[in-house]
């Protein structure tokens, strides 16, 4: 393994932007490595992130649902400084549009995991 393993969790800074739109959302994952040393993150499956969208506790959509990966344990390292983006988009029913919904990202990493929530409406 490469170092890195110890680092605290503050070592991963992550954020969760949200385009609407009144076809749906494009969900957009960042995770940066702010310290000074590579940062392994280990994956426990081929899954590397997770988008969903929510309205109050109704899961409306969850990108990996019905997606089958690998069952092999993986390891990606972020160099210091390094930035990962992942991207996916839903395709919104009408009729949710004005509605309070909340995005779900979450990073699968067994070792520095993340989840991340911002709330939304569709124009």
């Amino acid at each position: 393994r490469s170092g890195g393993d110890a680092a605290a969790p503050e070592a991963l800074a992550s954020s969760l932007q949200v385009e609407a739109s009144a076809e749906g959302a494009r969900l957009v994952l960042r995770v940066t490595n702010v310290s000074g040393a590579p940062l392994a993150l280990v994956f426990p499956t081929g899954q590397t992130y997770d988008f969903a969208v929510r309205e109050e506790n109704r899961e409306l959509w969850r990108w990996s649902a019905g997606r089958g990966f690998t069952q092999a344990v993986r390891e990606e390292t972020l160099a210091p400084g390094e930035t990962r983006t992942w991207a996916e988009t839903w395709s919104a029913p009408a009729a949710l549009r004005g509605r309070a919904l909340t995005a779900v990202a979450r990073l699968a990493s067994s070792t520095h995991p993340v989840e991340r929530t911002s709330p939304f409406a569709l124009p």
